[in-house]
């Protein structure tokens, strides 16, 4: 089912499907390692950021980014 990270409960894994922002913040984002087909891990998203494990290392997304990041969940 897809959805927005901003959406992803606290320790789920996704994939990421597709980023809807602009050119600058695609090149943000794959500079970090978050590109489409990307799995990574949910590690905090109550509230502020959404923080997430890629590569054995912890990210934090704004809200309004995570918005724009269609997932899917994984097993």
């Amino acid at each position: 089912m897809k959805k927005t990270l901003a959406e992803v409960e606290k320790g789920k894994k996704v994939r990421v499907l597709q980023i809807l922002g602009g050119h600058q913040l695609r090149s943000r984002l794959e500079g970090m390692g978050l590109v489409p087909g990307m799995e990574l891990k949910v590690i905090q998203n109550n509230w502020g950021p959404v923080l997430v494990e890629v590569f054995s290392r912890q990210i934090a997304i704004g809200r309004g980014q995570a918005e724009k990041i269609i997932v899917e969940e994984i097993s």
